[in-house]
């Protein structure tokens, strides 16, 4: 999909793909144009002028606008000056173009602008998807089941708790329990207060904490080996969740494997051998 602004190659996860551009036309220059594919449009700097349902006649405030498939507008920033995030793909409702006030939307949408580099594709692609569950009606018999968890959602829960591929997909996880990569992402979010990218960034956490632990491997094995980024993103993730840095953590846990080795070597020794504890 080709936006009026220029920028880094972007990134793409499942149906996803993610640009975080400046603009490049002169407000004049911007002509009426139509969009095949679904997408949101987040504001980042610059009076964004909007056609869509609930947008200021110039932006002054956050921003964010979801245009679903088909959408013709002449939407573009006031004196041509801006920087926005472009998210296009997935699947909408036929209605008109929208200006999200919600603030979770919105969180979700800075979150992917300002990680789009440095995050992994399950996370862009959960947060898009979580994006989308906020602007896709409930269906009636997801209305009538609102107040259940439904059965699959343990299936994808032990999913994303067993797997060891850093590579899985929200879009792998719904297929394999037989639902919609946004419904999944709704009931998350309805039951967990999560969306699959938190939990399976949180699963991912425990495990490496877990290798830390065993003081074996490397910092940079440890992160290849949990899907994280590279050491960097695993170092990041630590200090942001735990308040510690891995090596921090390592150093803090490595007294338990001496304790468990000694506690051993007393209950293999005679009684009469055996030494006081402390």
């Amino acid at each position: 999909m080709d936006f009026w602004g220029s920028g880094p190659e972007g990134r793409q996860a499942g149906d996803f793909s993610f640009h975080v551009l400046n603009a490049n036309a002169p407000e004049e220059e911007v002509r009426r144009h139509s969009h095949d594919e679904a997408h949101f449009v987040l504001v980042l700097a610059g009076g964004y002028m909007s056609s869509a349902s609930g947008a200021p006649l110039v932006s002054d405030t956050p921003v964010l606008i979801y245009n679903p498939p088909g959408t013709t507008h002449q939407d573009r920033f006031h004196d041509g000056r801006g920087r926005f995030l472009a998210i296009s793909g997935g699947t909408g409702p036929e209605a008109a173009a929208l200006c999200l006030r919600d603030p979770y939307a919105y969180r979700l949408a800075q979150d992917i602008a300002h990680q789009v580099d440095a995050t992994t594709s399950f996370r862009l692609e959960a947060c898009a998807l979580q994006l989308h569950s906020i602007v896709l009606p409930l269906s009636s018999d997801e209305a009538h089941n609102a107040k259940h968890p439904p059965g699959w959602l343990n299936r994808a829960v032990e999913m994303i708790f067993a797997s060891d591929d850093p590579d899985l997909s929200v879009a792998e996880v719904a297929s394999d329990v037989g639902v919609h990569p946004v419904h999944l992402a709704r009931v998350f979010q309805r039951f967990l207060r999560c969306s699959p990218g938190e939990y399976l960034r949180g699963h991912r956490l425990e495990r490496a904490a877990a290798m830390l632990g065993q003081g074996v491997a490397s910092l940079a094995d440890v992160a290849q080996s949990t899907g994280f980024v590279d050491q960097s993103h695993l170092t990041r993730t630590f200090r942001s969740r735990l308040g510690i840095t891995p090596a921090q953590w390592r150093k803090s846990r490595y007294v338990a494997p001496i304790q468990d080795a000694t506690a051993t070597m007393r209950q293999a020794l005679p009684i009469s051998l055996q030494e006081p504890g402390p």
